[in-house]
């Protein structure tokens, strides 16, 4: 099969705010956004209004399928291995409308791949030019079709993300850190990072009981394999992040401390230890897409081992420098951290 792609269509923006409202018809609090190549003043497509439904749950169909069938629509594809993602056909029009749960890295990344494409001309013929290449293929899939542009949309990514930052990167330290003429000294992976992980997950455990909505041993010392320096990073999802007196005292009489707050990045908190080893223990609330972005990294590290060559090699070359902060050498490595990441999330 070939690819017909067409024309930008000034039309095609009045069909999406038409199905807007009829989605907003049956669920008026719906949080929807158009995406896709349609979305995009210029760039040529495929005839077809993708839309981005973000809702609480989506793997909780009952709450918002049978709304949306009343206004015509119909569940065409489940996927629950993949961020639950589900998509609905629309009744009268050719519509991807896409469901996505609240937190999840899917939302921005289709946000920031359109915005930086309506902004960014270069960019935008770049990837016409590749759906044309494309185009003109023969396919058994429409779905082959779309993998085959990967390429190119994680190189536009890379650069879209890098420019994109939070509204807001305010950080509170409360407890002050080393600071000038900083080493980062990298170890080879020691097995024995796995139970340093699991002797702090009993205690954190052991401290916060049921309020704990999730917790993973994350960061470098957590894939086997892979060089890094003897610290773990520890994700700890609790009900509010903000709330540090549900959590933070009895942290506190385990062992650690409050090291910082970041209100502007997901009201983040970062807890360390008084004693070995030295953990850092990273706050969320739930539907926070950085665990999402954490987690997918580790995970992609985990099975990918050119990617962990890849970063392993970013890493040694940065710990040859002095650095004024450890978070500066962290910041040296967005540009690969990134790249992968947006690799898991494709």
């Amino acid at each position: 099969m070939n690819i017909e792609l067409a024309d930008y269509d000034a039309a095609w923006p009045g069909l999406y705010e038409r199905e807007r409202s009829r989605i907003l018809g049956v669920l008026p609090s719906a949080d929807l956004e158009h995406v896709g190549s349609t979305s995009v003043p210029g760039l040529c497509a495929k005839p077809l209004i993708d839309m981005l439904l973000v809702v609480d749950d989506a793997a909780d169909e009952s709450s918002y399928v049978p709304a949306l069938e009343a206004a015509g629509y119909r569940l065409s594809v489940r996927e629950d291995d993949w961020h639950d993602h589900r998509i609905l056909k629309g009744p009268d029009t050719n519509v991807n409308l896409h469901v996505f749960p609240r937190g999840c890295a899917q939302v921005r990344r289709h946000l920031i791949f359109r915005d930086w494409l309506r902004d960014n001309e270069s960019d935008r013929e770049l990837y016409a030019q590749a759906k044309r290449k494309l185009s003109a293929q023969d396919w058994d899939r429409v779905q082959d079709y779309a993998a085959a542009k990967t390429e190119v949309v994680l190189e536009i990514l890379e650069r879209a993300y890098l420019a994109w930052r939070l509204p807001s990167d305010d950080v509170e330290y409360i407890t002050e850190s080393q600071t000038g003429n900083v080493r980062i000294v990298l170890e080879e992976h020691n097995p024995e990072w796995a139970r340093w992980y699991a002797a702090e997950e009993a205690k954190i455990r052991a401290a916060l009981g049921g309020l704990i909505v999730r917790l993973e041993h994350c960061g470098s010392t957590s894939v086997p394999g892979l060089a890094a320096k003897p610290l773990i990073d520890i994700l700890l999802v609790v009900p509010d992040s903000n709330d540090e007196d549900s959590y933070v005292p009895a942290l506190v009489e385990a062992g650690y401390y409050l090291r910082l707050r970041e209100h502007g990045w997901h009201e983040h908190r970062l807890l360390k230890r008084h004693d070995a080893p030295d953990v850092n223990l990273h706050v969320f609330s739930p539907a926070c897409e950085e665990i999402d972005r954490m987690l997918g990294f580790r995970d992609r590290l985990r099975s990918h081992p050119g990617d962990r060559a890849e970063y392993e090699a970013a890493k040694r070359a940065l710990a040859g420098e002095t650095w004024h902060r450890g978070q500066d050498y962290a910041d040296a490595k967005t540009r690969v951290v990134e790249r992968i990441i947006l690799r898991a999330l494709s």
